[in-house]
């Protein structure tokens, strides 16, 4: 196994000392893990699902072959060990070869997620420092759209020069204190941050995987998150593999018929989505229609799950899905990890190796039902170094010896984590505070709604208002007594504090990436719209009115309004299909043209196998022939050779007299046997090559 360390289940947390984190004082992921397991040539490690459902699998000599082959060529760049490069590719194989091979040439890659758009590329280069940007022909324009001056390299334009690579080119001997990955964060509320972390940490993603995603070495795991994503690193590119899994990639967006398909065609037995994926798949009317049976384990993380989807789940396919609590800047740190009692709407218990707690402003830790700021005691090799080129945003979280994470929680009486929320987010009214996550957790349970989110809207006397967005579940109307429960759920959650609480029915809630709630986005929605929502300040008005936030314009430009958004849905749609058609018609070619020349070139070599084949039979027969003249000669000689014997043993013949007495006559037989002799042996001298040429006569 090379370099690749195991150790056995840890069963518990285990306290904060150096025994527990044994990691390697020199780690490359791609040697350590990727080319240990390609000893075994067969031991499978990806089944990619392209766009159109064509499937390719892989196995670890193959992706290992690939990443040195991507080392190669990127030190062909000139790339030398510590440049960054960044990488804009979606769902392909392409995307853990590049991270591979930049690893192995001991560069450190900057993933970004697939729907960045220019400006955001543009920060991140010039933030990051890249020296390279590798990308696909469908997201190469964006970074010429701002004019970057950056080296950038298309897979697509690259294949030929790729297979002239060699499959095991060196790997740069990295120290696991080296910097190994800058990972942005989403920016949901403040400017993106690039989290850096270290070949340790590469190692150090393992726990997770083997305490939280459960993958063992038979299991086939399919996590499908976005690229360029914290949680792609962790449970797609090093966490199966640390543990030997065999990962799936999907190149298609998310259709949750097809997402339901793929998983019972496919086999997958470790599932791992966004809370909303499952949202979604929970209620599709045909959800019982599908057999699910290798699945064996699910697992979120993001944002919070709500308590039906769990449900539904579990009573659908005997899986409970497992959520776990983890950030950019870390991986999974609390979790409701397999084995553990799971207490609905609970983070869970922190992970094997990490000492998590709730403390206050002075570092001090709070009692159980306090809420607090959840925060990690030390530096375990799971968390990150720092931010990159911002040491005042690292000094800001570092609050020794605790890392604060901004996010809040309470713990109960057997050391439960209980979500609160962000602290930038947390509704502030005289010296009281309201958690987001609490008042969303409350409305989620009520059978009406599918989705929530809560912010704070600033009020007259200088405090926040509770601002709840509602998206209703298919076929549920808005009415005064469904405001009136809604509102009373959030009551219950803010007593005794005296706030105001609005709700606003909207048909959907914005997203960020990574799935969570863009409140920053509903902020803005709010300071925008001014649309009339449900207050308990005043009583609630008819409920039907208050769909699309357009309420307190005149009937005419609510019209007006209504047909510009349909307008403007249908150019979107229309724009997104055209895409669409035209992506897969730009594969279809590509497909072909492949095809095609695979087909000439087997041809060529067909040709060239038969050409080779009429060189040798030629070959074989004239080798022929000349045996069989040696053989003649070698015949010739051996005969010349027995009359010269047969002559030598015979008496001789007395010589006749001539009729005049002269003594000449005719010539003697044996002469004429002579004569005969020496012609054949002549004969024999120009058949035979060997032989030296007979004398002229």
């Amino acid at each position: 196994m090379g370099r690749l360390l195991r150790r056995k289940r840890i069963a518990a947390p285990s306290p904060e000392d150096g025994g527990f984190w044994q990691v390697p004082e020199r780690f490359n992921f791609a040697r350590d893990v990727v080319e240990a397991f390609a000893a075994d040539p067969h031991r499978p490690a990806l089944t990619f699902v392209d766009s159109i459902g064509a499937i390719d699998r892989r196995t670890f000599k193959e992706v290992a072959g690939e990443a040195s082959r991507w080392a190669a060529l990127l030190r062909s760049r000139g790339l030398a060990p510590g440049d960054r490069l960044l990488v804009l590719l979606g769902k392909v194989p392409a995307w853990p070869a590049v991270l591979l091979g930049a690893l192995k040439a001991g560069l450190v890659p900057v993933p970004c997620a697939e729907s960045l758009r220019a400006r955001e590329l543009e920060l991140r280069v010039a933030h990051a420092g890249a020296r390279l940007v590798v990308t696909d022909r469908a997201r190469a324009p964006r970074l010429a759209e701002r004019g970057m001056l950056v080296d950038v390299v298309v897979v697509e334009e690259v294949v030929a020069e790729l297979r002239g690579l060699p499959v095991d080119a060196p790997t740069h001997d990295t120290a696991s204190s080296e910097i190994a990955l800058i990972l942005y964060t989403s920016g949901t509320t403040k400017a993106p941050k690039g989290a850096t972390h270290t070949h340790a940490y590469t190692w150090a993603t393992r726990l997770q995987a083997e305490h939280w995603l459960d993958a063992r070495p038979d299991d086939l795991v399919w996590c499908t998150a976005e690229t360029g994503s914290a949680k792609s690193i962790w449970n797609v590119l090093l966490g199966p593999w640390s543990q030997g899994a065999e990962i799936v990639m999907h190149e298609g967006g998310f259709d949750p018929e097809q997402r339901f398909e793929l998983v019972q065609r496919l086999g997958v037995t470790v599932l791992c989505q966004t809370p909303a994926e499952y949202r979604v798949m929970a209620e599709h009317p045909s959800i019982g229609h599908f057999d699910l049976g290798r699945l064996r384990h699910a697992v979120c993380a993001g944002e919070p799950l709500d308590p039906h989807a769990i449900e539904v789940f579990r009573d659908a396919f005997g899986v409970t899905v497992r959520e776990g609590y983890g950030q950019t800047e870390s991986t999974i740190l609390v979790a409701n990890a397999p084995g553990r009692r799971l207490k609905p709407g609970s983070m869970g218990l922190p992970m094997p190796g990490h000492v998590v707690a709730v403390i206050d402003d002075d570092g001090r830790e709070q009692r159980p039902g306090i809420e607090g700021d959840i925060a990690v005691r030390g530096r375990p090799p799971s968390l990150f170094l720092g931010y990159w080129n911002a040491p005042d945003e690292t000094s800001a979280v570092f609050r020794e010896p605790w890392y604060i994470t901004g996010d809040r929680a309470k713990r109960d009486e057997e050391g439960y984590f209980w979500f609160a929320g962000r602290a930038d987010d947390v509704i502030l009214n005289a010296a009281h505070r309201v958690g987001p996550f609490a008042v969303e957790s409350a409305l989620l349970e009520h059978p009406a709604v599918a989705q929530s989110a809560v912010i704070g809207k600033p009020d007259a006397a200088g405090g926040e208002i509770v601002k709840a967005f509602v998206v209703l579940r298919p076929g549920v109307k808005p009415s005064d007594e469904l405001v009136l429960a809604l509102q009373d759920r959030v009551k219950a959650v803010t007593a005794p504090h005296k706030v105001t609480r609005e709700i606003e029915f909207v048909p959907r809630l914005p997203t960020a990436a990574s799935g969570k709630i863009r409140k920053d986005e509903l902020r803005e929605r709010e300071r925008t719209t001014g649309g009339a929502v449900h207050s308990d300040a005043p009583p609630p008005e008819a409920a039907e009115a208050v769909q699309e936030g357009d309420q307190g314009l005149p009937e005419e430009a609510q019209a007006t309004a209504e047909e510009a958004r349909r307008d403007a849905g249908e150019r979107q749609r229309a724009a997104e299909a055209k895409a669409k058609a035209d992506e897969q018609q730009r594969k279809q070619e590509e497909k072909r043209h492949n095809e095609e020349t695979k087909a000439a070139a087997e041809q060529a070599r067909r040709d060239a196998e038969e050409r080779r084949h009429a060189e040798r039979k030629a070959e074989e027969e004239r080798r022929a022939a000349e045996a069989e003249r040696r053989d003649a000669a070698k015949r010739a000689r051996k005969e010349a050779r027995g009359l010269r014997r047969a002559d030598s043993e015979r008496p001789a013949a007395p010589v006749a007299s001539s009729p005049d007495g002269s003594g000449e006559g005719h010539e003697p037989e044996n002469g004429r046997n002579e004569q005969l002799i020496s012609r054949l042996s002549a004969y024999g001298r120009r058949q035979d090559s060997d032989g030296p040429d007979p004398p002229a006569e």
